[in-house]
């Protein structure tokens, strides 16, 4: 599963605190096969000299699936652990008015083992991203752009090279609610098979009070090329500290 950063950087930033996000999504992909993925997500900032910041993330998937695959040989219902990562983020002092830019690099660990719970190896992605705020019109652009490798050197048949892409805006509404797209679910393109994946992903989100946020949202394909899943449904309860 894939994770966005730029908003909740800037959003961890600005309260200063620790963010505690938990993700709770069920994904429908072909014949009948489902999961269920919890994935507690830290992020820790710590302001550098000059009005930089950098941002600790710890991500720990843990799903439910009936997936087959080397770890789940019957296709029954299984729980197990997913590929764990954390993620290094570094993020700019303001660049122009309302203008900043970060970039970050992942690490996944093979904490899930073979499928359907990981990909049984290493993988890293350098990102880059802006964050944008047009106060007058509400509207915050923050697109993130992340390239997943394996390593070390892996077989043509499992080497991982993909590219991430999440067109994210965010619209401010009325009554602390607000409107981001592709907040989780990005547009990936396969670099081994040079196939397309484009789902549409909308999520809408309530600040409840200071330390409090609800979020609730969906992705559904629109172009199958590179089949990832059919949608997905999820929410996000968060707590600032």
């Amino acid at each position: 599963m894939l994770a966005q950063i730029a908003t909740s950087t800037a959003i961890a930033q600005q309260h200063g605190a620790v963010r505690f996000d938990n993700w709770l999504s069920f994904q429908r992909n072909t014949d009948k096969i489902g999961q269920w993925l919890y994935q507690p997500r830290f992020y820790v900032p710590f302001a550098l000299s000059g009005g930089w910041t950098f941002t600790q993330r710890v991500d720990l998937p843990l799903a439910y699936t009936n997936e087959t695959g080397t770890d789940n040989p019957t296709g029954r219902w299984k729980a197990g652990v997913g590929d764990w990562f954390i993620e290094e983020i570094f993020t700019t002092p303001e660049l122009a008015p309302n203008f900043r830019m970060w970039a970050s690099v992942r690490l996944v660990f093979p904490t899930g083992g073979a499928s359907p719970f990981g990909l049984d190896q290493y993988r890293w992605a350098p990102a880059l991203s802006m964050d944008y705020a047009v106060p007058e019109y509400g509207i915050t652009i923050g697109p993130v752009a992340r390239y997943f490798m394996s390593f070390p050197s892996a077989t043509a048949a499992n080497r991982v090279r993909q590219l991430d892409l999440y067109p994210i805006v965010t619209f401010a509404l009325t009554d602390n609610w607000s409107l981001v797209t592709y907040p989780e679910n990005g547009i990936s393109y396969n670099d081994a098979t040079h196939k397309w994946f484009v789902p549409i992903d909308l999520m809408l989100i309530k600040r409840l009070n200071k330390t409090t946020e609800l979020g609730l949202g969906a992705a559904y394909t629109l172009c199958k090329d590179d089949p990832l899943y059919r949608y997905i449904a999820y929410g996000r309860l968060t707590f600032y500290f």
